[in-house]
């Protein structure tokens, strides 16, 4: 099975990829830890005090690397029965229905998890996120890339939310 999990930034997405991925006894991935894990540590120096634009074109290509390697993983997986919670790479109608062919290529059910909030939730979130650096932290976001990211993703249509299971994490 192929949960994904699917949100706007500060919603609460990893902290419900985590809870999915225990409760189904699921492998979870999540982009963000990826790209800090393997990257973030090597960014240039001073990259967050950049303009978005240069953190985005920065980030984008690495965050392809990392996806493209989950896939390698998420694909052993699969053909093993094995299910898997994807926490990233579902901020647009394309890209989750590129996930949902996935899950038909294998014969494996598809679950959606859309995880939302009010914006000025989710913005405060962030700030006390990268204050705490708790569980779920990955990488600093600065206001300008909340800025970004929420004008970029596209909530799940009418359609795509027919039998998801929706959290609003108020």
């Amino acid at each position: 099975m192929i949960h994904l999990i699917c949100g706007p930034i500060g919603a609460g997405k990893t902290t419900v990829a985590h809870i999915v991925s225990e409760k189904c006894g699921a492998i979870r991935f999540s982009e963000d830890e990826w790209l800090d894990r393997l990257f973030v540590a090597d960014a240039p120096e001073g990259l967050l005090n950049e303009p978005v634009e240069d953190v985005t074109a920065w980030a984008a290509e690495k965050y392809h690397r990392c996806r493209g390697q989950i896939w390698k993983i998420c694909d052993q997986l699969l053909e093993q029965r094995l299910s898997v919670v994807l926490d990233g790479a579902a901020a647009n109608k394309e890209q989750r229905d590129l996930i949902r062919k996935k899950a038909k290529q294998y014969d494996v059910d598809f679950q959606l998890h859309y995880v939302t909030a009010e914006v000025e939730t989710r913005r405060q979130r962030i700030i006390e996120r990268n204050a705490e650096k708790s569980k779920t932290f990955s990488l600093k976001v600065t206001p300008e890339m909340f800025d970004m990211m929420e004008a970029f993703f596209e909530a799940p249509t009418t359609e795509e939310l027919v039998g998801a299971q929706i959290i609003d994490n108020y």
